[in-house]
């Protein structure tokens, strides 16, 4: 009989207030969770520094990462809001508990509109799941309680594609960074504590000795799963399968010891973000849809609230690809001006092409004994490949699963299934006692079964505009009516476009399916060394005997990828090499949408590495630079003095520069604090500079702060476009006003840019600390070498813009359209707001 549905009372409960079901005592959820009031009031302590829109594989790992590194700051440590659209469900993985029912689909919901307003899907009809778009799971803890386990690298042909700075982060070794320390987090590394036994060491050796008789295939390897299956230290348990929901659970339960003024993590579930806000190139405020927990679904019913947020907040989207690149397009969509090549947000789609496959082979042609070992035998196999396609090399792997035939009653799929005890709790003993001997006995005990589920990439299309249905892209519904959601907010109406998705099977994605299974089906004949065309027959009484099997849709992997690329130039990917938008300046994403390419390999180690590193470089704002009292081979060009040390203010400019009382040390400051536009120039007269290293450190005080450094001016006796226009200038600009278009978030007007000329690759600067604010403020250094028609520019440490002029005038050439000096005088600028300066030296090449 079903059970009633339940309602809010609106009566609230004595403390500790656990709620109580039919069933349950919903204790774990209390603990761990927070309401919208209880964020509102922790507020008092401080508004948010992350906020993090998504709790699922990415957005529990880079939330829990935001707190870990947060603890080694020395002066502020960032708070940390989760925003989760689903409810609670269950602590970890699945399959780490025992059998308790269809969990898996409890909370699937549809990513699309299951019809022609959500998706169009071009495959055969004949593939398992065609045209369908798997459901997701919409909870705490997301996919990351779900998940396969299968995490192989992407290999080197892969990371061709990607930035250089991020391949170098994936490589790395012996630090707490890199796909090393992640595959040791989730438990790929060590291999052997999980799969092993006789089976498994027969398999590998012959699957070796066979290989060379499949040339597309490359190596055997053992299997990278992530399970821990072992013990990590003498009196802690294992951490079994790997989900990244219980680091951010213990995370929250570590911060929950001081009061919610104070507590730096929070959690709140049944919280949809439907959009950002934002203002000049800034996420200012989120829009929150609060389902109603007893009718989640019914959208009129949810409650719509803002949350605003300071400038300096890192916005983190960490849901999945459709969702994340819903929000985006929803939300801060391309200017018209940052479009040279259309829209980007979309394209790049990328899937998996996967095909699943069962034999069952006899002993003798593999080689194994009718007698294993009193163990569990269950064997898997990493068995990566390559073929040639129309769009370049396009990568594969098998999955490769084995288990002697297993026929008990409490199991009745075991004999037809390898991998039917491969990711498995098995709480009773006697239960497992039956496991064994069956290995051994039975209807079919000379037979080893065998599966292999084929992986294979796609490629995505980074350059054709989204809208041709010939490519996959991902956009926002253009239909309107019920190609939107609707909420209501203080009785008015709020829609929100739905995501679109057209999934296209292209010919070079054929090919790379078509030689994976091609493969697979050589690969065990050749295991079982048997000729061509005998893996396909279906002969129970034959050496192999094809089971079942056949090609899975495109739209059924889960790996959805690739719309919000990470990359260098802005003209040619959505975020920097840290995922942050490169025309927003406080919205980052960390899940599988920022994949360049996608390889065969299961997005999460990458994922994971990807969001480490993300965040990280947020964290990293919140350091110090490190203060340079003297540097030989440096001129100090400021001491204190700006007038005495030889610097002038032009005289039909703004006068606001002032040496700035009661520091440390020497600080140069440039505007006033308010937001009103003053053009000024200081510039350092003694001596013109051709070729040199200039490095100083800045700080400011305000998102709306705008200035710069310029570099080989002329004399400014007037500030008008044949000054400008023959000046290098390396910009300060957290916005990135673009003053010609009048558009926010340009790289080419934004900190690091050599002003309309060589756009900042990437965000940079550290987190800006309003005054009085009771914050650290946070100084920034540059390093500026010009030499020659080259320039390079780097912001704390990192390579923020280079490249070469490609034509230079002299210091005595009359003013040219927009070419620069080759020589010329130091200069800075003040604009809006204020800046400062101290540290100001020089080295002549």
């Amino acid at each position: 009989m079903p059970l009633n549905r339940l309602f809010d009372s609106g009566q609230a409960l004595p403390i500790p207030d656990v709620q109580r079901t039919t069933f349950a005592l919903d204790a774990v959820a209390r603990l761990v969770c927070n309401t919208w009031e209880e964020i509102l009031a922790a507020q008092a302590g401080g508004q948010f520094d992350a906020v993090v829109i998504g709790s699922g594989m990415y957005g529990a790992y880079t939330a829990t990462k935001l707190f870990e590194f947060g603890k080694d700051l020395p002066n502020q440590q960032p708070r940390i809001l989760v925003l989760e659209s689903g409810p609670f469900l269950i602590s970890e993985h699945f399959q780490n508990l025992t059998r308790v029912g269809n969990l898996f689909n409890s909370v699937l919901e549809p990513l699309v509109e299951p019809n022609s307003q959500g998706r169009n899907i071009s495959e055969p009809s004949n593939y398992a799941g065609a045209n369908r778009l798997n459901d997701h799971h919409r909870c705490v803890g997301g996919k990351s309680l779900f998940w396969g386990g299968w995490t192989p690298r992407l290999v080197e042909e892969d990371l061709k594609q990607w930035p250089a700075e991020v391949v170098e982060y994936l490589r790395l070794k012996g630090q707490p960074d890199g796909y090393e320390y992640v595959e040791r987090e989730i438990g790929t590394w060590p291999v052997a504590d999980f799969i092993n036994g006789d089976l498994f060491d027969i398999l590998k050796d012959r699957a070796k000795n066979v290989l060379s008789k499949v040339p597309s295939l490359t190596t055997v390897q053992d299997p990278p799963i992530a399970v821990l299956g072992q013990s990590p230290g003498s009196g802690l348990f294992s951490m079994d399968k790997f989900s990244s929901l219980p680091l951010l659970l213990d995370a929250i339960r570590e911060a929950s010891d001081q009061s919610d003024a104070k507590r730096r993590l929070f959690l709140v579930p049944n919280a949809e973000v439907i959009k950002l806000e934002t203002s000049n190139g800034v996420v200012t405020q989120i829009v929150v849809a609060l389902k109603n927990p007893f009718d989640p679904n019914n959208k009129s019913q949810a409650r719509v609230v803002r949350l605003d947020v300071k400038p300096s907040a890192a916005i983190v989207l960490a849901g999945n690809t459709v969702n994340s690149t819903r929000l985006a397009l929803n939300s801060f969509p391309r200017p018209k001006a940052l479009q040279p090549n259309s829209e980007l947000i979309g394209r790049n789609l990328m899937v998996h092409v996967r095909g699943n496959f069962i034999w069952k082979i006899a002993r003798p042609a593999l080689g194994v004994p009718s007698e294993l070992e009193k163990e569990l035998q269950t064997a898997a196999l990493h068995i990566p490949g390559s073929t040639q396609t129309t769009k370049g090399p396009g990568q594969f792997h098998f999955q490769f699963y084995a288990a002697p035939n297993v026929f008990t009653p409490a199991f009745p799929g075991a004999p037809n299934n390898p991998e039917e005890f491969l990711y498995r709790v098995v709480p009773n003993i006697e239960e497992f006692e039956k496991i064994l001997a069956a290995q051994t006995t039975g209807t079919i005990e000379n037979k080893v079964v065998i599966g292999i589920r084929t992986c294979g990439e796609t490629f995505g299309d980074r350059t054709t505009p989204i809208g041709n249905p010939n490519s996959s892209w991902i956009s926002v519904n253009p239909f309107g009516g019920t190609g939107d959601d609707l909420y209501f907010e203080n009785g008015r109406e709020l829609r929100v476009p739905k995501a679109f998705v057209n999934l296209v099977e292209t010919p070079a994605d054929k090919q790379v399916r078509d030689a994976q299974s091609e493969a697979a089906f050589a690969f065990i004949e050749a295991l079982a060394g048997q000729p061509k065309g005998s893996a396909t027959k279906k002969d129970p009484n034959a050496p192999i005997e094809f089971f079942s099997g056949g090609e899975d849709g495109i739209g059924t992997t889960y790996h959805e990828s690739g719309t919000l690329w990470i990359g260098n130039d802005f003209t040619t990917s959505v975020t920097d090499v840290n995922g942050r938008f490169h025309h927003v300046s406080n919205a980052y994403c960390v899940d599988q949408s920022i994949f360049t390419t996608v390889g065969s390999a299961n997005p999460v180690p990458t994922g994971l590495t990807l969001s480490r590193k993300i965040a990280r470089s947020i964290i990293e704002r919140y350091s110090q630079v490190q203060t340079i009292d003297d540097e030989p081979g440096f001129e100090t060009l400021y001491q204190g003095n700006f007038k005495a040390d030889g610097w002038e203010i032009a005289a039909s400019g703004s006068q606001n520069f002032f040496d700035v009382p009661n520091q440390s040390g020497a600080v140069l400051g440039a505007g006033v604090g308010n937001k009103n536009v003053a053009l000024g120039v200081l510039w350092f007269t003694r001596k013109k500079f051709q070729n040199f290293i200039l490095k100083l450190d800045w700080k400011a005080f305000d998102i709306e702060a705008n200035s710069g450094i310029f570099l080989r001016t002329p004399e400014p006796k007037a500030l008008d476009n044949s000054f400008y226009n023959s000046s290098t200038e390396i910009q300060i600009d957290e916005r990135g006003y673009d003053f010609l278009n009048n558009v926010y978030g340009s790289p080419l007007h934004k900190t690091g840019a050599v002003y309309e000329v060589f756009p900042a690759q990437k965000w940079a600067a550290k987190v800006l600390s309003p005054r009085n604010s009771g914050n650290q403020e946070y100084w920034n250094s540059y390093e500026i070498r010009v030499q020659g028609n080259e320039i390079e520019v780097k912001l704390n440490g990192q390579l923020v813009s280079k490249g070469a002029f490609s034509e230079l005038l002299r210091f005595a050439d009359p003013s040219d359209g927009k070419k620069k000096r080759s020589e010329g005088f130091i200069g800075f600028q003040c604009h809006t707001e204020v800046v400062q300066f101290r540290n100001i030296r020089i080295k002549e090449l």
